[in-house]
């Protein structure tokens, strides 16, 4: 049985923003709450010696929670990497003080543009010059107590950002990679749009890749191609090639081709306690969803609940995460022969509709449709 290695605590379902992608404006049947400091306390006391990283993130905004400086300080405590995703319109010169008095590892701030009207368009009800005025404010003050090291230096605050990348706002990431270093960003991780609404789809950036497998991994009839590094500038002539789903590319031996078929959070030891203390296996499987993909609509949930294996306050975390249903059901996934259900329509079968079973006769939670799996989708 594989270890329980990085945990996702979920402090708050509230957000302060309405952001055009966010699952939280298609709920109809889940609850909005912060975490009760009695349920975290319990979480943080009972958490495995195989845990490594704690991640501060869900769909609501952690720094709604009025507790969040504890939660933070608390987990610092057990001598774990600690990071956080926040959308950065809270982060207030009080707020960025007390999160470096803190020691975060990494603070993650979601930004997905760099000119104010498409990123206020994406992130509705949040204003662009006040987040990147508060990315200059805790910039300062990180690197005050800090100095400017490495951005690899342990003991340093380290900022990330996260990108959803959509049709509308593919030139901005280019411009926010030319400014990365300029705002003292360590890490750039980008992810692409699940479309929650019907109105999304012609946003998705991985049409093709999925009709077409581009970039899939090399089959019985592929050519593979290993290439050596470039010049930047020589490099566009090769794209048509590097695209081409029968000629699997590597660069000096390091593939450039999709790992799919493969769950992250199951394979590398991840699981994730939501506000309420549902301890659930994976991010896609955090709340109840109805997501659009390849023309039809998906149902992801059941019976108005999550995907839980129990929680974590009436039982410890270890006796949640060692249950017979739970180690049954990584097991399935790791085994599983992963069903198309991601590059099928309802034309072709009527289970792509929700993820209660497949036609490779796995049960729920079926995991063929998941964009994570098909590794189009990645959390920090």
């Amino acid at each position: 049985m594989n270890a329980l290695k990085e945990l996702y605590i979920e402090p708050t379902s509230h957000c302060n923003l309405q952001c055009a992608m966010c699952s939280r404006k298609h709920w109809k049947n889940e609850s909005i709450g912060h975490m009760d400091i009695e349920l975290f306390d319990k979480t943080i006391a009972e958490i495995p010696s195989s845990v490594t990283r704690i991640f501060f993130g869900g769909v609501g905004e952690p720094l709604c929670h009025p507790d969040i400086i504890y939660m933070i300080r608390r987990a610092k405590q057990t001598g774990r990497v600690v990071e956080m995703i926040t959308n950065g319109t809270l982060l207030d010169d009080a707020m960025s003080e007390q999160i470096v008095e803190a020691k975060l590892d990494t603070l993650w701030i979601s930004l997905d543009s760099t000119e104010g009207a498409s990123y206020e368009d994406i992130r509705v009800g949040a204003s662009f010059g006040g987040v990147m005025g508060n990315i200059r404010a805790f910039n300062a003050k990180r690197f005050r107590r800090y100095g400017y090291v490495p951005k690899y230096s342990r003991g340093h605050v380290k900022l990330g950002i996260s990108f959803v990348l959509m049709k509308s706002n593919l030139g901005q990431f280019g411009k926010l990679l030319r400014n990365a270093q300029k705002l003292g960003v360590s890490e750039v991780k980008a992810t692409h749009l699940v479309p929650y609404d019907e109105s999304q789809i012609n946003q998705v950036c991985y049409e093709r890749i999925l009709s077409k497998g581009v970039y899939s991994e090399p089959g019985i009839l592929s050519t593979r191609v290993d290439i050596p590094f470039m010049d930047a500038g020589d490099i566009p002539g090769l794209l048509p090639f590097i695209t081409n789903p029968v000629m699997p590319f590597s660069v000096m031996g390091t593939p450039l081709w999709i790992k799919d078929d493969y769950c992250r959070f199951v394979e590398e030891g991840v699981c994730f306690v939501r506000w309420d203390g549902e301890v659930c296996p994976c991010m896609a499987l955090l709340h109840e969803n109805t997501v659009y993909q390849a023309g039809f609509k998906r149902n992801v949930g059941r019976n108005t609940r999550p995907c839980s294996f129990g929680n974590a306050l009436e039982n410890r975390l270890s006796e949640v995460w060692e249950s017979e249903d739970y180690a049954a059901f990584r097991q399935r996934v790791t085994d599983a022969v992963f069903s198309p259900c991601a590059r099928c329509g309802p034309d072709m079968c009527h289970y792509v509709e929700s993820n209660e079973a497949d036609c490779f006769n796995n049960i729920f939670p079926t995991c063929g449709a998941c964009l994570w799996a098909q590794g189009l989708v990645q959390c920090p």
